[in-house]
């Protein structure tokens, strides 16, 4: 859904350490995030800054990212936790049915400032649950040597891929990873499809748009023959990086991946010529939240109106490398990646925050495999999974 702003409004002596958590009830906030290297300057100076002008200590603690969420599960209910927490928004279905976090819409009266799909995906059962700092999408790499331009729809995307294919069989058009639901979500939604097909947890996934989006990636791959099979990120990362892949389905992660390769663009993803609508990925949402059990969320709030501000947004875009959730911070960038993502932000889907989303992932895994690869029909594919899924369904909450 959409956050409007009747949603987002309406809906209800300076330190800085790094920790195991835990404190007295005098020590100020405390803050849990998972941050390395630059984006952990980032912070940490936003916050120093904050602390100056506030006069309320934080504590920052870091949490290895594979314990996160568990600790957070664990500690919170206790009492144990901290009164703010930076982690993505996949989990916030979760933690709200639970109670561990509070509502934030009451205290929000600056929702524009932030791009309106990254509040979109922090809003679970028509409450805001977060602040959005960063946001991860997938876009189109391509090698400039092999396209002059990205490929604005998908009919020139198979065009071009076909001539790169013809004038030399040792290079592919494009690939992604094909039994990915996170990667194959720019096709299916560009189909018309979706994973749910309301704001419950009603299954969308065995629509005729999914099965025609699956048969469009079959045609790439058997038909028109452009894609590697066997494509895993280590395989196409090596194949970008020796000229014989045109084109790679990634997020921002990739330009890690691109050392040496110094004639390569990203731009957004095409439009799907047999609909019109522009492929949209799953956009993956960072965000401050603010604990339910914390007996400071005015000034926790306060602290994370600070870290999502303009001001804060470009100290981590520029320090911290990261894709902000503030329109504001992109303003004269030159970087193409910066470009590139802003670019596609608006043309995204927030992945699902709902706890049922992680029941989903596996048997479209299955069912990707199945009708892309093997070339089973996508419509027998897509009912076992909709089968698995319901079945587990039955043996409880997820």
């Amino acid at each position: 859904m959409t956050v409007t702003r009747r949603t987002a409004v309406g809906a209800l002596g300076a330190w800085a350490l790094t920790g195991c958590g835990g404190r007295t009830r005098s020590e100020g906030l405390v803050l849990w995030h998972a941050y390395r290297g630059g984006e952990q300057s980032a912070l940490r100076s936003s916050v120093e800054a904050w602390q100056a002008r506030s006069k309320v200590p934080v504590q920052l603690v870091s949490i290895p990212f594979d314990a996160f969420a568990n600790k957070v599960s664990v500690a919170v209910p206790r009492g144990n936790g901290p009164d703010l927490l930076i982690f993505g928004h996949d989990r916030i279905g979760d933690w709200a049915s639970r109670g561990l976090l509070a509502r934030l819409g009451f205290w929000v009266t600056d929702a524009e400032r932030f791009f309106p799909r990254t509040l979109d995906a922090l809003v679970y059962r028509d409450s805001l649950y977060g602040l959005p700092l960063a946001f991860k999408t997938l876009a189109l790499f391509y090698d400039k040597s092999l396209m002059d331009a990205a490929p604005p729809t998908t009919d020139a995307l198979i065009a071009q891929c076909k001539a790169i294919r013809a004038a030399d069989t040792t290079r592919w058009g494009v690939a992604w990873e094909l039994d990915s639901l996170y990667f194959h979500a720019p096709w299916l939604h560009g189909f018309g499809g979706a994973v749910y097909a309301n704001d419950r947890d009603t299954l969308a996934i065995d629509s005729a748009a999914a099965a025609a989006s699956m048969a469009f990636v079959r045609r790439l791959l058997v038909t028109d023959r452009i894609m590697p099979e066997e494509a895993s990120s280590a395989l196409i990362t090596r194949l970008f990086r020796t000229r014989k892949l045109a084109c790679v389905v990634s997020g921002p992660w990739f330009r890690g991946e691109l050392k040496g390769h110094m004639n390569w663009g990203v731009a957004p993803l095409p439009i799907v010529s047999a609909t019109g609508k522009r492929a949209r990925p799953f956009l993956g949402v960072e965000a401050v939240m603010v604990s339910a059990r914390s007996t400071r969320k005015r000034q926790a709030f306060a602290l994370a109106q600070a870290l999502t501000n303009a001001e804060s947004a470009k100290a981590r875009m520029q320090s911290g490398g990261q894709l902000v959730a503030n329109p504001s911070a992109y303003a004269g960038l030159t970087d193409p990646i910066a470009k590139a993502f802003r670019g596609q932000v608006d043309d995204t889907e927030p992945l699902s925050n709902r706890p049922h989303m992680r029941r989903v992932w596996t048997p479209m895994q299955r069912a990707l495999s199945q009708a892309i690869v093997q070339g089973r029909d996508p419509k027998d594919a897509l009912a076992d999974a909709r089968k698995a899924i319901e079945k587990a369904d039955k043996l409880g909450p997820a």
